[in-house]
């Protein structure tokens, strides 16, 4: 007798039940664990967006500041207030690109969820104040934010925000 009559009577004998209840099985399995990894990939999946924001002219100066680099954000911590918490992080480097004796400063503009309330918040993560030519470079990461706004801005002679541009993606 050869392999083929011993599977085929081991089958005939109940065998194919049994193999028929093992892959229904393996099928479950497989399709548990597919939709599995496809929600985990989903909720962690990140966007990356590079970014530059070219200060406007001051009438010296095409371009009195730069800023540049990369702004990646995810969903994370579901909705809150009605709104979904994103978090994430920067990699930014701004410059003072005009010898007008004021300074640059990357601006940001977010609200930030403290617990019970979303709070509009502004931030100045890097000021340029060394000269024209100068930069400074600088990563962070944040998490329970939404609506960010980047600008690139010029310091003014009280050392506030002037001179403002919106960096484009």
């Amino acid at each position: 007798m050869g392999i083929c009559s011993t599977a085929r009577r081991s089958l005939d004998n109940g065998g194919i039940h049994s193999l028929m209840k093992l892959i229904k099985r393996a099928s479950l399995v497989a399709s548990a664990t597919a939709a599995a990894v496809m929600a985990l990939s989903a909720t962690a999946s990140a966007v990356t967006l590079n970014f530059n924001a070219n200060g406007p002219a001051d009438g010296s100066c095409t371009i009195t500041t730069k800023g540049w680099g990369s702004y990646t954000y995810y969903a994370n911590g579901g909705v809150k207030g009605g709104y979904q918490a994103y978090a994430g992080g920067f990699d930014v480097t701004e410059r003072d690109t005009c010898s007008d004796g004021y300074g640059a400063v990357l601006h940001l503009t977010y609200y930030k969820w403290n617990g019970s309330s979303w709070v509009y918040t502004t931030a100045d993560p890097i000021k340029v104040t060394t000269g024209a030519g100068t930069q400074a470079s600088r990563s962070w990461t944040f998490e329970d934010v939404r609506d960010v706004k980047i600008y690139s801005c010029r310091i003014n002679s009280a050392g506030g925000l002037s001179l403002c541009a919106s960096a484009a993606f």
